[in-house]
């Protein structure tokens, strides 16, 4: 079991912990609002993700791989949502922080599911370590809550450093700065994403 567990856990570090649209929203609301603010958002994004999961082992990632058109539309559907999101920060940052309006628990929800990256690491992920393995409670749950508690470890600890930032950087300029380069980087790891 240990040589199963140490390689799917090392990917699962390296998937959910690099940049991308997750850690990135996350440490945009941290250096916006403080890491509590970001607590709705992130227990969205932990439900819609331990979806996702559960969608992928029972199947459904076979399907954008048929289907050209349903994979298109999730690449088409989650780049208009991290425009959302983009366009979302960037209001934060313009709005003093105990007026901006906070990301929601909705907001959250969404953000896995409609995120080419998400997709990409979950399928890899089960074909790599899960596709032999016979379709049980206990299977999924071996898959979906190690990536559960990667995804929290990890979007925590980027909402923390956007935390440490907003404590730090007290000019509105830096702080505008540091949000603009947040946002291209989320957008450039879509685009990343959606051309692989």
């Amino acid at each position: 079991m240990l040589e199963f567990f140490v390689p799917f856990a090392i990917f699962i570090s390296v998937m959910t912990g690099t940049p991308g649209p997750g850690n990135m929203t996350m440490l945009a609301i941290g250096q916006t609002t403080g890491f509590r603010s970001a607590v709705p958002f992130l227990l969205g994004t932990t439900i819609g993700f331990a979806a996702l999961n559960i969608l992928v082992a029972m199947g459904l990632g076979e399907a954008f791989q048929r289907w050209e058109w349903l994979a298109l539309t999730l690449k088409l559907g989650g780049t208009v949502y991290i425009l959302y999101l983009a366009y979302k920060i960037f209001k934060l940052q313009a709005a003093p922080p105990e007026t901006a309006k906070q990301f929601s628990i909705g907001e959250g929800l969404l953000l896995h599911p409609l995120s080419p990256k998400s997709w990409a690491m979950s399928v890899a992920a089960y074909s790599q370590f899960f596709y032999l393995l016979p379709l049980t409670p206990k299977t999924v749950g071996m898959f979906v809550i190690p990536f559960m508690i990667g995804q929290v470890t990890f979007h925590s600890m980027w909402c923390g450093l956007g935390a440490g930032l907003y404590n730090s950087l007290k000019s509105p300029q830096t702080r505008l700065l540091v949000n603009s380069s947040l946002v291209i980087l989320m957008l450039g790891a879509t685009v990343y994403a959606l051309m692989t």
